[in-house]
């Protein structure tokens, strides 16, 4: 658009762009010309051919719309402006007392301007105003309403000359002018109307530059130019120390150099970025995440794994419950899903031993011990029983003990880790269940310990245990455990959990990433103390191998009801980073006082929308909102409607 005034006129370049001429005494200048000395740059030497493309040609926008009396619309960008008055600040201000407007969101941009003045001239301008104020105040009753206003000014000026001569602080003018900017006149008015109610709500007093747009636009430009009226109108006394507490460069973000994009900082729309692995800044990368069914837990814990796997860390994914709903993430990003349940395809030969060495670092550091991975394979069999048949006695171990070995011993495999391999280097073939259980039934003493075993023989869950069919070899793995018999749950999930730790302990060379969904499952009241045990220890020890743990559960009551909350309190604190989505008002309390959070903090969380939530570490905290891509949003989204769109879409 051009503007409708007789003082400016269009002529057409050479080149075909629009340009702006200002006549004034005959020379010609751009829209910006005001802000450059004119005997420097203007000079009738200096004079251009017509056509030539000067330097104020390159900075110009192409097009300007000055009409308006509440914006300037410059390259079809709406620009309006606001200044902050002289007497609209608070008398008393706090260290960052700028940061709600640095940190007001997008299109709202701050320019701070301060002026130092001579300390000899502001201490006699002070002394003559105090001075003038004070015989003021004997001809005015104190009843009056100016009377106070004067005591104010008074005591303002003895208060400046007392910091200036005895702190040694300086005397400044300061000027704050407020820019906002939108793509539509609407967003800018609701925009500009955020930031008039901000502004109230700071202490501070913000009026638009109506009819004052254009200059207002001038003095944003990082040209040191202030508009005198507006100068005039925003400016403000100040000392050193109320400049310094101003500051404001600061911004509250956290945005880790190799982070992945975990979701936006609402306090000020910067994006949160979180290198989970960055041991010099988090002592661990754990993460406790809470909130309410419905809330966008397990929608957020795949963006997360996604990202994480993109970044080429290897992740494995524990669903004692709904575990269908990782199945098309999983697909979609090329993993492993394994569902262990009698009706399933996929097996899992408990049997197994994998591993090739018991030593982590052997491979970092060229180095191994030759312990028995045998004996350390033996003693995670017999725990798991105990999951089968409660309360074993000593002599009853003491017999599964022996009947493991006598059944490795068949298949040739001792305590001699060089028996798990053939001769090409390739493992042996290993025992199942069957055949431990033959061994148990073969022996009159242990024959009522092969009962347990007998659903795995014979019975439906024969098939969960046959020889493995799991690649060992992929990078994103999901573990739906939700299917399996309710009896068979403890047991089941154990070897989830034994599984995936097995991997992520094979060497501390790669980054492994174990998430827990559901994990009140694990640890609470209907957990047992072994299953809850290995939880809580994985948890404290992960950090160890080079990796972290996610556990995340929707039921706090529940999470911390086994052994007075001894296992959930202990994941809890083995977790650096927690994050809080929606919770209901009682579970908000236990998290307060868990976290420590303040009475505003708790009743954000009840206040949270689907996909916020209150991101925790140490003593910070920022709320923030879990944004996601298309493509991801299609791959993990299980909401019919959504599902039913994208099948007419192919």
């Amino acid at each position: 658009m051009i503007p409708n005034n007789k003082n400016i006129r269009t002529t057409e370049a050479t080149d075909d762009t629009t340009e702006f001429e200002i006549p004034v005494k005959n020379r010609r200048f751009s829209l910006f010309s005001s802000l450059f000395p004119k005997k420097e740059t203007f000079d009738d030497e200096m004079l251009i051919e017509s056509g030539s493309t000067t330097l104020l040609d390159v900075i110009s926008p192409t097009s300007v719309d000055l009409t308006g009396r509440d914006y300037v619309e410059v390259d079809g960008i709406f620009h309006a402006y606001l200044y902050v008055t002289g007497y609209g600040y608070s008398t008393t201000v706090g260290n960052g007392w700028l940061s709600a407007l640095v940190e007001a969101g997008e299109g709202i941009g701050l320019n701070f301007i301060i002026k130092r003045q001579p300390k000899d001239k502001v201490l006699s301008k002070i002394s003559q105003t105090t001075m003038a104020n004070r015989s003021r105040m004997r001809d005015v009753g104190d009843t009056r309403q100016d009377y106070e206003e004067l005591d104010s000014a008074v005591n303002s000026g003895l208060y400046l000359k007392d910091n200036i001569n005895r702190n040694n602080e300086d005397f400044y003018y300061m000027h704050t002018l407020i820019e906002v900017t939108a793509d539509n006149r609407d967003i800018l008015e609701h925009r500009v109307s955020a930031v008039e109610t901000l502004c109230v709500a700071i202490d501070m007093l913000a009026k638009r530059c109506d009819y004052k747009h254009e200059q207002g636009f001038l003095s944003s430009l990082p040209l040191l130019h202030l508009d005198p009226d507006i100068e005039r109108k925003a400016r403000r006394n100040a000392l050193t120390t109320g400049v310094a507490a101003s500051f404001p460069f600061a911004s509250f973000e956290l945005c880790d150099k190799s982070g992945i994009f975990v979701g936006k900082n609402m306090h000020n729309n910067s994006a949160c970025m979180i290198d989970l692995f960055d041991r010099a800044k988090y002592n661990n990368g754990n993460i406790a995440w809470f909130g309410a069914t419905g809330a966008g837990k397990t929608f957020g814990l795949q963006c997360i794994a996604m990202r994480l796997r993109q970044q080429g860390k290897r992740i494995f994914i524990i669903a004692p419950s709904k575990g269908y709903e990782y199945r098309s993430a999983c697909t979609a990003i090329g993993g492993e899903y394994i569902k262990w349940a009698p009706s399933s395809e996929d097996s899992f030969n408990i049997m197994e031993i994998r591993r090739k060495t018991l030593d982590a670092d052997s491979e970092a550091r060229g180095i191994s011990r030759n312990d028995s991975l045998l004996a350390n394979h033996i003693s995670k069999l017999t725990a798991s029983f105990a999951l089968l048949k409660k309360n074993l006695t000593d002599e009853d171990r003491n017999y599964l003990d022996t009947s493991l070995v006598e059944c490795y011993r068949g298949f040739g495999i001792t305590f001699e880790n060089e028996s798990l391999f053939t001769p090409d280097g390739e493992y042996k073939e290993f025992p199942t269940i069957v055949d431990w259980h033959d061994t148990l039934k073969s022996q009159e003493e242990t024959k009522h310990l092969a009962i347990p075993l007998l659903r795995f023989v014979s019975g439906s869950a024969a098939s969960m245990v046959r020889k493995s069919n799991i690649k060992r070899d992929a990078k994103y793995y999901v573990l739906n455990v939700s299917e399996s018999p309710e009896e068979l749950r403890e047991f089941v999930t154990f070897w989830a959990t034994q599984f995936c730790t097995d991997m992520a302990q094979e060497s501390i060379l790669t980054e492994d990433v174990l998430i827990i969904d559901e994990s009140w499952i694990l640890v609470g009241a209907t957990s047992t103390p072994e299953i809850a045990g290995r939880v809580l220890e994985l948890a404290k020890t992960i950090r160890g191998y080079n990796g972290i743990l996610i556990s995340a559960s929707q039921d706090l009551a529940d999470f911390l009801s086994l052994d007075d909350g001894h296992y959930g309190k202990g994941v809890i604190n083995a977790c650096r980073l927690k994050i809080i989505m929606q919770l209901e008002e009682l579970e908000a309390r236990l998290v307060k006082d868990i976290l420590s959070l303040s009475d505003n903090e708790a009743a954000q969380i009840t206040r949270n929308r689907r996909g916020e939530a209150l991101l925790s570490i140490g003593n910070s905290r920022i709320s923030l909102a879990v944004y996601f891509s298309a493509k991801e949003y299609d791959a993990i989204t299980t909401a019919s409607a959504d599902i039913a769109e994208r099948r007419e879409r192919m």
